[in-house]
């Protein structure tokens, strides 16, 4: 199979594979996170779907019912641990940045 880089030129797999390594590892941990964070909301709607679906059905799937109400619990204090390792990269990242209007005397 071939690929196609931006420029149009064909890439073969092994040349393919060595550049998605190297931007993979360029990959930030804030890059990291704010996917996890996005994730996480797909599958606390996935959950919240089956959630109500298993309402619907609550005779025959109660027993799913509990498993996605300890699910959602449990991926919501997930999302939670997320946004607050989001909000302390984003703080760290600040606080290392160089001020925009800082000049050394020469």
């Amino acid at each position: 199979m071939k690929w196609k880089d931006k420029d149009g030129k064909e890439v073969g797999r092994k040349e393919f594979m060595e550049r998605w390594k190297k931007g993979m590892q360029g990959v930030t941990p804030l890059q990291q996170t704010e996917v996890q964070i996005r994730s996480t909301w797909i599958m606390i709607a996935g959950i919240i779907a089956g959630i109500i679906v298993a309402i619907v059905a609550i005779k025959t799937a109660w027993w799913l019912l509990i498993i996605l109400v300890g699910a959602l619990g449990n991926t919501a204090i997930q999302q939670l641990g997320l946004w607050q390792k989001k909000v302390l990269l984003q703080n760290f990242k600040m606080s290392i940045e160089p001020k925009g209007g800082d000049k050394k005397d020469v």
